[in-house]
């Protein structure tokens, strides 16, 4: 996986979620956000990498969310960006 294509799926959870984590986003949702066509087998692939860094997690209903440590990270992330 791409950091990049990482970067944006990261982003795309954490706009959809208002960077809380166990908000569920649909992969299509994901998918629209970042430009790509329903289907496309990159971001589920993104997902499960995500999910196994523990960043995100796939909910019951199919949606993806980002845990706690994932939005604990990325909000890290981007207070550190914003010095």
């Amino acid at each position: 996986m791409s950091r990049r294509d990482l970067a944006h799926v990261l982003d795309v959870l954490w706009e959809r979620s208002g960077g809380e984590a166990g908000i569920g986003v649909p992969v299509a949702d994901i998918d629209a956000a970042i430009g790509r066509g329903q289907g496309d087998m990159r971001t589920p692939l993104n997902l499960q990498s995500l999910a196994a860094d523990g960043r995100a997690v796939r909910l019951d209903d199919g949606r993806w969310a980002l845990t706690a440590d994932g939005a604990a990270w990325l909000r890290q992330d981007r207070d550190l960006s914003d010095r």
